[in-house]
């Protein structure tokens, strides 16, 4: 009878503690949850390839490694999208307190008064010393610094080796004559049909790579407070686009993936497009891609593209300082080598470029290094209030005069002029 009334109320305790052990054990896992602090981290994917696992893939990384924060991906849908779904939040009062824009937001951003200033969180790190200061300087705005660049990209130059070797073309053209001259080599056609063109830009971003041009004119086509597209320079760039457009080697028109999708099935002997899609291509085209600087005219030039992780101001100081922690994580040494590898776009630390997985990377893969050495060429992409509005001004100055309805002279022009007035009301609007 005793060794069952001891076995009895064994079993009993037993119950009881796990009971209360168990208890325990989902009250403070509910206290740990309750204590985490929630970010959300919108973004863009701008390039061809599966952008959106890896992206999701790093923030689960990130939430494991890091107890008392989670941060939720919310996939906004092209740079512009993202753009406007985040104005649209802070217009309700309800931002995501991290967010992607192309680089060229800073100032819209700056001008809603929604950008934290990190400068004193950044000192005493390793930021100022580590990041390469071109990609560093497109967060930066009268001495402040408002975000971390993640992405960084230039446009480069795509090669279809195979159709060069069968071309007898020996190496990439290194002048916009050379440029030229290959393009009009590789161009295709039968029987008056079109096979194959020499050369296509990605559509969509006409005027980013639009301003690559005008750099290798000896032109960075804006200042602070004003435009430059009406000046000599600007119009002799687009005069060789349109050049190109009529000896037909090149299409007036194109998207920016079905750019990217014409390269990888040969429909296109050359392609610019960002380095960001290096990996995708290499990986999903069926001969051999080699990639080159982006050809001079007078200098080599090239426009950065791709963006910075920014912070809302108006969240608690809690989200602040997750949101700082996200973006140091997200900008760290070895997830930037990896995101560099998985991706093609460029690495924004030194030391990145000095990880062992990284050196056996360039490696095997040379033409990855081919963007870090044009972006000794590059400064950031149109810096100006009001970008999105300039942008759209611009981009239809390009694409009509292509289309052959406007001179260039006259299509610039009406982009510079529409775009002062609307960078000065701006301006006006913050004093």
């Amino acid at each position: 009878m005793a060794d069952s009334t001891f076995s009895h109320i064994s079993r009993r305790s037993v119950l009881v503690g796990g009971a209360a052990t168990l208890a325990a054990g989902l009250g403070a896992r509910r206290a740990r949850a309750a204590d985490k602090v929630k970010l959300q981290f919108m973004y863009p994917v701008g390039v061809s390839g599966d952008i959106n696992r890896i992206v999701s893939g790093m923030i689960s990384n990130f939430n494991a490694t890091n107890e008392g924060i989670e941060v939720e991906a919310i996939y906004a849908g092209s740079y512009d999208n993202t753009e406007q779904k985040v104005i649209t939040a802070l217009g309700v009062g309800d931002p995501p307190s991290t967010w992607l824009p192309i680089n060229s937001a800073l100032q819209t951003f700056l001008g809603l008064d929604s950008l934290a200033d990190v400068t004193e969180k950044a000192k005493g790190t390793d930021i100022n010393q580590d990041f390469l200061p071109g990609f560093l300087e497109t967060c930066v705005s009268d001495g402040k610094l408002y975000g971390l660049p993640f992405q960084p990209s230039t446009p480069v130059l795509y090669i279809n080796k195979d159709m060069f070797k069968a071309a007898g073309i020996a190496k990439a053209p290194v002048t916009w004559a050379e440029l030229f001259d290959v393009a009009k080599a590789l161009t295709v056609r039968e029987n008056g049909e079109l096979k194959r063109w020499g050369l296509t830009i990605g559509g969509g971003w006409h005027d980013w790579i639009f301003e690559c041009y005008c750099r290798q004119n000896g032109l960075v086509p804006w200042t602070k407070d004003k435009v430059l597209f009406e000046r000599p320079e600007s119009v002799d760039a687009l005069e060789f686009w349109v050049k190109m457009v009529k000896a037909g080697v090149m299409p007036p028109a194109s998207t920016w993936q079905g750019s990217a999708n014409d390269f990888m099935a040969g429909r296109t002997a050359m392609l610019y497009h960002s380095t960001g899609s290096l990996t995708n291509l290499r990986k999903s085209s069926p001969f051999e891609v080699d990639v080159a600087f982006m050809p001079k005219n007078k200098t080599f030039g090239a426009c950065q593209g791709g963006g910075p992780i920014m912070i809302a101001k108006k969240q608690s100081d809690a989200q602040i300082e997750a949101s700082w922690t996200f973006a140091k994580w997200m900008t760290s040494t070895e997830v930037q080598s990896q995101w560099c590898r998985d991706t093609g776009y460029l690495a924004v630390r030194k030391s990145s470029w000095e990880t062992p997985e990284m050196k056996a990377y360039l490696e095997q893969v040379p033409q990855a290094k081919v963007a870090l050495e044009q972006a000794a060429y590059a400064g950031a992409f149109l810096q100006v209030p009001g970008y999105h509005k300039v942008r759209e001004y611009l981009k239809s100055a390009i694409d009509s005069t292509l289309a052959g309805s406007t001179a260039p002279d006259v299509a610039l022009k009406e982009a510079a002029d529409n775009s002062n007035r609307e960078i000065q009301r701006l301006l006006r609007r913050r004093t």
